[in-house]
């Protein structure tokens, strides 16, 4: 990732005390390749697959609740890094697929770090290019 940002030439600082760590998205990532050219490499799609929730489960089995967001922290902080490599692109061609009970209309706290994490655009909708983006970076972040 950090060789992505660095080869866009748009930032300077970087933090490679943890370079050694990487995400892994669950659904994985979609890559363009040229037959002629071993160097290029384009990421098309980076799709995650969180299930967040089995409080519906627990409960059936007489179990206590858990805590709901744990799947949500976890894509946020791919997502934080996603952003970041394709900062020069003109899109993030980035998709979750959510499900579990906690993705329910009842369950707020969880839509509520969706929604920020998707920079308050609506969720369930796919967006191509931001409509109100005004800088020449980071058209499109989710």
């Amino acid at each position: 990732m950090i060789e992505t940002i660095k080869n866009s030439q748009i930032r300077v600082q970087f933090d490679t005390n943890f370079s050694q760590h990487s995400i892994k998205p669950d659904g994985g990532i979609l890559f363009l390749r040229k037959q002629d050219d071993e160097n290029f490499k384009k990421v098309l799609l980076i799709t995650e697959a969180k299930r967040q929730g089995t409080n519906d489960e627990r409960q059936k089995e007489g179990k206590k609740k858990q805590a709901t967001g744990n799947a949500i922290e976890r894509l946020g902080k791919n997502l934080t890094g996603i952003k970041a490599m394709l900062n020069h692109e003109k899109i993030t061609p980035f998709v979750c697929f959510g499900w579990g009970c906690d993705f329910g209309p009842n369950v707020k706290s969880v839509l509520t770090k969706l929604n920020v994490l998707n920079e308050f655009y609506f969720l369930n909708k796919t967006y191509i290019f931001k409509a109100d983006g005004n800088s020449n970076f980071n058209y499109f972040s989710l």
